[in-house]
């Protein structure tokens, strides 16, 4: 700005005016006899010759930027990422959860129908949830035999169903049986058709990721040998609920297609709002190829796995 202290005194005047007495460049300009471009290119003078300084505070568990960055690349409707160094997976569950239990308080509203799937990171969140509307949470798939109770769908969907004296559609029966025809027999048993009926409905799923190689998934520890040579020779990179994707996002074919108790892979495409948490490096991998596949309209993750994904 030229050494001029008139002009000096004016860009000042209006930049206090603007940045801190919250005023409109109409306003400032009426009241001042101005134009309001001369307003404009005075607030610009004013930030170019220092008379004006930002300050913002990005401290905190989210890292802002790295967020933001990483909804810009994939096409997100949101993105939270944790602030912090690269760590595994077994460090982020708690800090995870947390920033996943505030998300869902903000987005979800009365009437609002949740899909809930399992894992240690979801009990975390499931744990750090203090309130919620009024909303009927769905278990998406039956339950796992080698997770703890705190972990299983149906425990984490009677939980967060309590914190906003919701109503909770459970499933007490495993993910799936070897037998199609019972498979076929359970699905219209009344407790568990109820549930099922309600997975065209839902508004959000939360979910993890499961890392199929490396081998970091609770449905990969719990699928016999077979099975998993089955799936690993197809190409499986990742699962999101029961449904299994290769590296490019593809789903792969699964015994869970006709075996399963669980959301299906076109019932998850027909769900407004798909939120992954999911972080760790090992499982940056997996996490690509979900977003790749654009299976998930809002991830949560963690700095390490953002710097990785946005090399």
């Amino acid at each position: 700005m030229p050494r001029r202290p008139l002009q000096r005194i004016q860009a000042t005047t209006v930049a206090r005016r603007y940045f801190v007495e919250r005023q409109t460049k109409i306003q400032i300009a009426e009241d001042l006899g101005i134009s309001r471009f001369k307003v404009a290119r005075l607030i610009d003078e004013a930030v170019e010759a220092g008379l004006v300084r930002f300050e913002i505070d990005e401290s905190g568990e989210i890292d802002a930027l790295l967020s933001d960055r990483l909804r810009r690349k994939y096409g997100l409707r949101h993105a939270l990422t944790l602030a912090g160094p690269d760590l595994p997976c077994s460090a982020l569950f708690e800090p995870l959860g947390r920033i996943a239990a505030s998300l869902l308080e903000e987005i979800l509203t009365d009437g609002s129908i949740l899909g809930v799937a399992w894992g240690r990171t979801l009990a975390a969140t499931a744990k750090a949830i203090s309130r919620l509307p009024k909303i009927s949470v769905v278990q998406v798939a039956g339950g796992l035999t080698t997770l703890e109770f705190p972990q299983n769908s149906a425990d984490l969907v009677s939980r967060m169903a309590a914190a906003g004296d919701g109503t909770a559609y459970p499933i007490f029966l495993p993910m799936w049986v070897e037998d199609a025809s019972l498979v076929k027999r359970l699905r219209t048993e009344p407790s568990v058709a109820q549930v099922l009926a309600r997975y065209d409905r839902i508004d959000v799923l939360v979910s993890g990721i499961g890392s199929w190689n490396p081998p970091v998934s609770c449905l990969h520890d719990a699928f016999s040998k077979a099975w998993k040579r089955q799936v690993l020779a197809a190409g499986a990179r990742a699962d999101l609920c029961a449904t299994l994707i290769d590296d490019s996002g593809g789903v792969v074919p699964s015994p869970l297609d006709k075996l399963g108790l669980a959301l299906n892979a076109k019932q998850i495409r027909r769900i407004p709002e798909r939120v992954a948490i999911a972080g760790g490096l090992e499982k940056a991998g997996a996490i690509l190829a979900a977003l790749k596949g654009n299976w998930i309209t809002t991830l949560v993750t963690d700095a390490g796995v953002a710097r990785r994904l946005l090399e």
